[in-house]
């Protein structure tokens, strides 16, 4: 596997670390050297804090990342009742190039990578002080549950899906933080280190460790969000035994439960996640984040609401696609709020008094749990007392619809983890031709299934500049 860090500029001395005010409950070591930081276990775990904060980007969990995907799998589109402000006009018609792509995503996930990474490669000579073996453990598999995240939203968004083209390129592996000019590992090799840090992850963690001093519990790597990430990972994969085994693991904790009525609609807009509820990993959304823009302009909750003020531009709705797959009473329904003939979608109304409106992000829940299990037994795996059927009704219950006789997983999967970023990897990964209805766009309405050249992004231009072993996607 490559062990140099990315060749951008802006990556090659990433070291030093800034944590989020609104992460920590007690203020933080803001800046200090690498040395000093790297030298402790108490500066490393402080690093740990900090590995995090990149995901709140509007590149990446609350923005980008998940809009994206909406926008281009049909879920999404830009609302003609509406001016808007400009943003996401493109997207839904993939006309996407090395200098109009993802480069954000990029740069974090190498950014967070190299973080990580330095935590892995000084914690074994690092003086432990009053730190015990269990802590330095749980430390560690915090950082491999971090890299391995890091890489898995990169493969899965510049790579061809696993199912298709393993054998494709990829991304790089990173596994040390130094200058460097990396080719692409294949697809196949970065699901292998994913596997293999999310394993030894799963060996080394505590069953009920939670970071301390945390504000929001579910914001930082747990047991069960580790095998919640593998059981995703091996969805992925195709390797259904296995996502049906760990989705079973963190459904059978009888840590998580999941929500219905109120409890379900309030748990995207509630200060953290709730104790015992679906929420197993998510990103805590805080102005005092340095990874959150300052006006918030440009994170979820206002692309995608519409007001006064600081309310929202609504730049992306709902295609009318999405909303008439779910039934009259549906919960889900909720999320929608009609104007004119759009859609509104009110997932992300913000926290409580919150203004700008600062989000949480669920990246893991219990439901997406109990939908890959389903997928993975319609597909050949078994697990004892558990059917595809009886795990898409425990959701359709909760959520006060009915699961239809000649049931689609994928369609349950649409209705259930909307506007969360999963639907155009979902595609990608079942090999799904797509076809629109509600399209407003101009080319593009209609993607050939994977390994159609656009399922992959093109590589940005920054990265193909500073270095010369990069080599971009076909077709772009």
């Amino acid at each position: 596997m490559k062990k140099t860090i990315i060749g951008l500029a802006l990556i090659a001395t990433a070291s030093t670390f800034t944590a989020c005010n609104g992460f920590l409950e007690e203020e933080p070591l803001m800046k200090q050297s690498n040395e000093l930081t790297y030298s402790t276990f108490d500066g490393l775990d402080m690093a740990g804090a900090a590995l995090y904060t990149r995901m709140q980007s509007d590149s990446w969990y609350d923005g980008n990342f998940v809009l994206m995907s909406e926008l281009r799998a049909g879920n999404a589109k830009n609302p003609l009742s509406i001016a808007g402000s400009g943003r996401y006009r493109n997207d839904t018609q993939w006309n996407y190039n090395e200098s109009s792509t993802m480069a954000g995503l990029w740069a974090y996930a190498y950014y967070t990578i190299s973080y990580a990474n330095n935590i892995l490669n000084n914690i074994e000579t690092a003086d432990k002080g009053n730190a015990t073996d269990a802590d330095v453990n749980n430390l560690k598999a915090e950082a491999l549950f971090v890299r391995a995240l890091c890489h898995f939203d990169l493969v899965i968004t510049f790579g061809q899906p696993y199912t298709v083209a393993p054998d494709s390129p990829g991304v790089p592996v990173i596994l040390v933080t130094e200058n460097g000019q990396p080719a692409r590992n294949s697809v196949k090799e970065v699901y292998d280190q994913i596997v293999k840090d999310l394993t030894e992850a799963e060996s080394l963690m505590s069953d009920n460790y939670k970071r301390a001093g945390v504000t929001d519990p579910a914001a930082a790597a747990t047991k069960p969000a580790i095998q919640a990430l593998l059981s995703r990972v091996y969805l992925y994969m195709g390797q259904w035994q296995n996502a049906a085994d760990y989705a079973t693991k963190v459904i059978n904790s009888g840590k998580y439960s999941l929500a219905s009525g109120a409890d379900y609609i309030g748990m995207y807009s509630a200060a953290v996640a709730p104790a015992g509820g679906e929420i197993i990993f998510e990103i805590y959304g805080s102005k005092q984040n340095d990874y959150w823009d300052n006006s918030g302009w440009t994170h979820l909750s206002y692309i995608t609401n519409w007001g006064n003020g600081n309310d929202g531009s609504a730049d992306v709705c709902a295609t009318t696609d999405l909303v008439n797959m779910y039934e009259d009473g549906d919960i889900r329904l909720q999320f929608f709020a009609k104007n004119e003939n759009d859609y509104l979608v009110t997932k992300y109304v913000g926290k409580a008094g919150s203004v700008p409106r600062e989000t949480n992000i669920p990246v893991l829940r219990l439901s997406e749990m109990y939908l890959n299990r389903a997928e993975a037994i319609a597909n050949g795996a078994s697990v004892s007392g558990a059917s595809a059927s009886s795990d898409l009704q425990a959701i359709a219950e909760k959520r006060n619809a009915t699961l239809p006789a000649q049931y689609s997983v994928f369609d349950e999967r649409r209705k259930e983890l909307m506007f969360e970023g999963h639907i155009v990897y979902d595609y990608a990964r079942t090999a799904k031709a797509l076809n629109r209805t509600d399209f407003d766009g101009t080319v593009n309405q209609n993607i050939p299934a994977a390994p159609d050249y656009r399922w992959a992004m093109p590589i940005p231009k920054a990265e193909l500049d500073a270095n010369p072993n990069m080599v971009q996607n076909p077709g772009y």
